[in-house]
């Protein structure tokens, strides 16, 4: 899954921080202060700091997760700085101080250093992001000189000194996937014109609090489709990546979203029935019958494209005891378990991770408008991540939002224990996008064993262990006491041997379902209500699921 910064639509997402509407700007206005992070994400080590608090002291601690740092006053600013725990744990993530609202949240960057900015532009605000860039940051730098720490100073000035990002159509073909421009290219020809939420001239009389403490929401924007922004890279050069997404985001409110341009890698565990075709143990634990899945297409978005795989897990793998070295593939091992269980299903493998593992924001984003462009040609499709990470990024949501809003279900990897290695109580383990699953359900609840259920169009997928018959030992939070989690949607089988390895993990319990999801729409209306069973002993997905159809 991708180790991974909505919802909606493009212009209504941009929080200008956590929890905090961005604002309709006018002139500097008295309002009432209201206490608030910046900048909305940190990587550890980095410093944020907590503005619009009193009566706290000048210095003490503060806790991230579940991980105590210390804080002190910037006494120019009135702001708390403190430094991000090197241990703490990645996305979202509650600051407790006394004195302080409970709804302060930091979102944690587990990202490779050196990772920049990807930056999400408007077709109608394209020219002006260009043009003004440089003279924006310069705008805030000066009203930002006696007010501001002189870390934020510091990026605000070194920021200003690069050049605006070149900016290209977010669904550019990108080699290895064929992704196909379709309405998105028309829509960057032909862009619909509306006011800007902030300008040049508004925010030469603002200053970085004002723009932290928004004095009003904004009017309803027109609805915008992510597939038809335009795309740009931000160097971030030794900055801090927190700063730089955030700074940007808030000086073209509504025109431009950020996200960091690494997105995660694919999750792998470590199965009983050696060396059994997958097909032959989902009919042992699942009761599988031959089934077909005709008429649909599972995408593939992973480590493999249409001719090959050359991803590797590099090192030796303990299953069972028994240690498997450098184990190859892992989209192709995705595909070959979806395409067990729905054998007539078309496969179209989209990469969007390299050979090393790292997953790009970008070309994960482009893959699912490029699935979304053949959904309104028509068809009947399924997609699967078995890719996932910590970091809630924004383009990934509303790139899902596209496909599901034409009917396109989404299977993704819950995340492995390995996501939560070294966390401690209070943490929480975050596993994007399974974590939205909740925020995807859709149509009337469904009474089903005393519980009230509702549908989803992107299934959290953890995994079954077929050899105990419970849930796996390798799901994400298991074996982490006191590490916060979001719960499953649905369980699935996830350990199969192919090509004499064991392949284990939620990474290949997600195209199970994938697979399922295929058979039932060859024959079935929309999407199955799949609850989450974990009774010991009983098949994780209900028989008149997965043998649907005829």
């Amino acid at each position: 899954m991708i180790r991974t910064a909505f919802r909606t639509r493009l212009p209504a997402l941009l929080p200008l921080l956590l929890g905090a509407a961005h604002a309709q700007l006018s002139a500097p206005a008295t309002v009432a202060r209201t206490a608030g992070v910046y900048p909305a994400a940190a990587a550890p080590g980095e410093t944020a700091w907590i503005f619009g608090l009193s009566g706290v002291p000048a210095e003490g601690k503060l806790n991230v997760g579940g991980q105590t740092t210390e804080y002190r006053l910037d006494r120019p600013s009135g702001w708390l700085a403190f430094q991000v725990p090197q241990a703490a744990a990645g996305g979202p993530q509650t600051l407790t101080l006394r004195g302080a609202p409970q709804t302060l949240r930091l979102n944690v960057l587990t990202v490779p250093p050196g990772t920049d900015a990807l930056v999400y532009v408007r077709p109608d605000a394209a020219k002006t992001v260009q043009a003004e860039y440089t003279r924006r940051l310069q705008a805030l730098t000066e009203t930002c000189a006696k007010s501001c720490p002189a870390e934020v100073q510091s990026v605000l000035r070194r920021l200003s000194a690069q050049p605006s990002p070149a900016l290209t159509p977010l669904t550019a073909p990108v080699k290895g996937q064929g992704v196909t421009p379709g309405l998105a290219a028309r829509a960057a020809v032909t862009p619909a014109v509306r006011a800007p939420l902030i300008n040049l001239n508004t925010l030469k009389a603002t200053n970085l609090t004002q723009l932290l403490n928004p004095v009003a929401r904004p009017p309803a924007a027109p609805a915008d489709s992510i597939c038809s922004a335009l795309a740009g890279t931000v160097p971030t050069a030794g900055l801090p990546l927190g700063q730089v997404l955030t700074l940007l985001e808030l000086i073209f409110a509504g025109d431009l979203q950020t996200d960091p341009t690494w997105s995660g890698h694919p999750t792998q565990s470590d199965a009983p029935y050696r060396d059994e075709k997958p097909i032959t143990v989902l009919q042992k634990v699942l009761q599988v019958r031959p089934a077909s899945g005709k008429g649909t297409t599972i995408h593939i978005l992973d480590t493999a494209t249409a001719t090959g795989d050359s991803f590797v897990m590099d090192g030796d793998i303990n299953y069972y005891n028994q240690l498997y070295g450098n184990r190859p593939y892992h989209g192709r091992a995705v595909g070959e378990i979806a395409q067990a269980v729905a054998p007539g299903a078309q496969l179209n493998y989209r990469q969007v991770c390299e050979k090393d593992g790292s997953c790009s924001t970008l070309k994960t984003v482009q893959a699912l408008c490029a699935v979304a462009a053949d959904a309104r040609r028509g068809g009947r499709h399924v997609v699967n991540l078995s890719v996932g990470g910590p970091n809630p990024t924004r383009g990934l949501e509303l790139a899902l939002r596209e496909v599901t809003a034409l009917g396109v279900p989404v299977a993704a990897s819950y995340g492995n224990r390995d996501d939560c290695a070294s966390l401690v109580a209070g943490d929480r383990c975050n596993h994007y996008p399974a974590d939205w699953t909740r925020s995807f359900e859709f149509g009337p609840a469904v009474n089903l064993a005393s519980r009230s259920l509702r549908p989803t169009m992107l299934f959290s997928v953890a995994g079954w262990d077929i050899a105990t018959r419970d849930m796996a030992t390798y799901n994400r939070g298991v074996g982490n006491p006191g590490v916060l989690t979001e719960a499953p949607s649905v369980q699935a089988p996830g350990e199969f041997w192919l090509g004499g390895y064991p392949y284990f993990g939620t990474s290949f319990a997600a195209p199970v379902v994938s697979g399922i999801l295929a058979n039932w729409m060859s024959c079935q209306p929309g999407v199955p209500l799949l609850p989450l069973i974990t009774t010991p002993g009983q098949a994780p997905i209900a028989a008149s699921v997965v043998n649907a159809c005829p």
